[in-house]
């Protein structure tokens, strides 16, 4: 069914034009792959539709925005949320998250991952880009929740608990993608972990594995000092400069990170289109010490988007909250109020394409709370007032599965079977 959203106060599109008053109309074709928006009034006469045949939703008091796309996360690690706060990365990593990972069962996987995509959906994401082992049941968890997936199969030389033997790890990669790179809203991804834990033979691999499937390649990049400065001692490169030794570079590449890149790698990460994806709350969290390169990337045509990475390092999956963390990130990182200014971190925001899906999905932020007016410039409301409880309505791909707050395809009871679940299964945690 077709959806007209009527008398909407403001609507962002993905170019960032801004429209006052103004109705929006959801189309599909008859086969329902091809979504359409249109903006505009009297739309009904237009389109010589009737009211009876389509969905209202009324949009007084409400900002119509795109998608917000989450391009680096790994979702199941909801289970893992405040484990371990405060903790020198290498310690919280070998003490508490790995350890506790070791214990997951694809089951709870799935279920961690259903708790990520609801909490995502209730903040206005419609796509991500997942990185997590058990990946099948992350799609599963995807599919029942409705929104848009890109699901990385992770490979890293020394296992993951769901497989500890690499052939096997990279031949399941391979029907792994079989199995779903027909799917419209599950892109299967081939995701070798980082430099420092994936050798070059393993990199190579994925490598055939991506073009052989033409699927892309997810990675973590020059995430922190010590990974760099270990890849300088031991290859004589910079992670970056390697990448590109061994032909991993290029525009199906998609990074995670790049906080200690030099301007040099900069201008490789732009020559070879590598996408890259920014996740400041991470980042400072955890305190990888640098911060990306904003204004280089941007100079050099890098495709650039944002993440949350995941639960357990951010705390929460909240892509408005983000947008906020990287527009004063990059201010106090360079004294300099311009940078990351509203309209570079919204498109970083709406970045869905990077990952695969285009953009016609709907959000509706609810302006009725006191800390969104009033309204001098929507755009600025959005990226510093408003946070992921503002979200009202979320639309993917023509189906509505949040309204007035409350999800479509899960009642009061299916959520609480869901959090009773994930009770019962962090009680196995340290």
């Amino acid at each position: 069914m077709d959806i007209l959203i009527k008398d909407l106060d403001y609507a962002v599109d993905t170019n960032l034009n801004v429209y006052k008053d103004i109705d929006i109309l959801i189309r599909r074709d008859e086969d329902g792959r091809k979504i359409t928006l249109h903006r505009g009034r009297n739309l009904l006469e237009k389109f010589n539709l009737n009211e009876k045949d389509l969905k209202i939703i009324n949009g007084d008091k409400k900002c119509a925005i795109p998608g917000l796309s989450n391009n680096h996360t790994h979702i199941p690690m909801t289970l893992l949320r405040g484990i371990a706060d405060d903790m020198i990365l290498q310690n919280w990593l070998r003490e508490k998250i790995w350890p506790n990972e070791a214990k997951l069962t694809g089951e709870d996987v799935y279920y961690g991952a259903l708790l990520g995509c609801l909490e995502m959906l209730r903040f206005g994401v419609t796509s991500f880009n997942d990185m997590y082992f058990f990946p099948e049941e992350i799609v599963r968890a995807t599919k029942e929740v409705g929104i848009k997936g890109s699901i990385g199969f992770p490979i890293i030389d020394f296992g993951t608990p769901q497989c500890k033997d690499l052939d096997k790890l990279l031949s399941n990669c391979e029907k792994f993608i079989r199995e779903y790179i027909e799917e419209k809203k599950i892109k299967p991804v081939v995701a070798p972990h980082a430099p420092y834990t994936c050798s070059k033979d393993t990199y190579i691999r994925c490598k055939e594995i991506s073009q052989e499937y033409n699927v892309p390649i997810h990675t973590h990049l020059s995430e922190t000092r010590y990974e760099v400065v270990e890849m300088e001692n031991k290859m004589g490169m910079r992670p970056v400069e390697y990448l590109e030794s061994i032909g991993i570079l290029g525009d199906n590449l998609i990074t995670a990170h790049c906080v200690w890149v030099t301007k040099e790698e900069v201008k490789r990460l732009g020559k070879y289109k590598v996408k890259v994806v920014h996740c400041p709350g991470s980042n400072m969290k955890l305190a990888s010490g640098g911060v990306m390169p904003l204004v280089e990337m941007l100079r050099e045509g890098v495709s650039l988007s944002l993440g949350t990475d995941g639960p357990a390092s951010n705390n929460n999956l909240d892509m408005l909250e983000e947008m906020k963390i990287c527009a004063l990130l990059h201010k106090a990182h360079r004294w300099d109020p311009r940078v990351g200014d509203v309209d570079t971190v919204l498109r970083m925001a709406f970045n869905s394409e990077s990952i695969g899906f285009e953009n016609r999905d709907v959000v509706l932020l609810d302006l009725t709370s006191p800390h969104l007016r009033p309204v001098h410039n929507i755009k600025s409301n959005i990226v510093y007032s408003a946070n992921g409880n503002d979200v009202d309505t979320v639309i993917v791909d023509g189906e509505v599965l949040l309204e007035d707050k409350k999800f479509l395809r899960m009642d009061d009871k299916d959520l609480r079977d869901i959090y009773s679940k994930v009770d019962k299964i962090v009680k196995k945690f340290e």
